[in-house]
């Protein structure tokens, strides 16, 4: 009967630790909001990088989808001045921006997250909402991009992911592929930028209206429909990732001693 109780044990262990063989990495996460915790104005990155953003104008913690949220009504949380984190997504040519939001109104383009490179062109990478309550983005390069086939409703939350690779950007909104549009884009080997969250373009372009963000990651990785669903459900996939090569090497030795 122990015999098989462990033979159990171990497969549903090999089982765990193969789910998770391709899963994101800590090295992946190149930013990552929480907005757990605000100290004075400004946001640690938790990531470990060191991209601790600045909040400037209105906006407070309330609560969000995993502990706590970021409320902006007029505020943009902003990495400036531009540094070096992009690089990553230059030398590997994938990026994934995904956030949760939820809308108390929306009239005009409100920006969830922008990553603007100083001297460029505009719009090298976004993710927003349209007039019409689309997404739209720009994966790269300014060509703005939007899906029809999807609407965002007021005052319910989303999961809005941007998988890009240069050839072409993919949206995921709550873990389902909503579409794609075709970019035939390499990315430059951008050397800085500056990050606005609540904002399109500059700190006072696009910004939200009136609208509760949290959960902001930025990849140097394009995201598998796997790994979105994993995030969205669980958490950062990165910190995922970690914790369950963690718990299956506790666990493994906890059933050594116990047999």
């Amino acid at each position: 009967m122990l015999r098989n109780l462990f033979l159990l044990g171990f497969a549903a262990l090999l089982i765990f630790a193969v789910s998770f063989t391709d899963a994101v990495e800590q090295d992946d996460i190149l930013v990552y909001y929480s907005f757990d915790k605000l100290d004075g104005d400004i946001f640690k990155d938790d990531s470990g990088n060191g991209n601790d953003a600045k909040l400037t104008g209105n906006g407070k913690l309330v609560d969000g989808q995993f502990k706590k949220a970021i409320h902006l009504n007029g505020g943009v949380v902003q990495l400036s001045p531009a540094n070096d984190f992009i690089v990553p997504i230059g030398e590997n040519g994938q990026i994934t921006m995904e956030a949760w939001f939820y809308l108390n109104n929306h009239a005009e383009y409100d920006g969830i997250i922008s990553i603007e490179v100083p001297g460029g062109n505009c719009c090298e990478f976004r993710t927003m909402v349209n007039p019409d309550f689309n997404p739209f983005w720009d994966a790269g390069h300014h060509a703005d991009k939007k899906l029809v086939n999807f609407k965002f409703e007021l005052k319910k939350w989303y999961h809005y992911v941007l998988v890009a690779d240069g050839i072409d950007g993919k949206i995921y909104v709550n873990g389902e592929f909503i579409g794609s549009q075709p970019e035939n884009f390499e990315f430059p080997k951008f050397k800085e930028a500056s990050i606005y969250i609540g904002a399109g373009e500059t700190p006072n372009h696009h910004k939200v209206e009136d609208a509760i963000i949290d959960e902001v990651v930025i990849y140097s990785k394009a995201l598998t429909e796997e790994e979105v669903k994993a995030s969205m459900e669980l958490g950062v996939a990165g910190v995922l990732a970690v914790e369950a090569k963690n718990k299956l090497a506790v666990t493994w030795g906890q059933l050594k001693e116990a047999f």
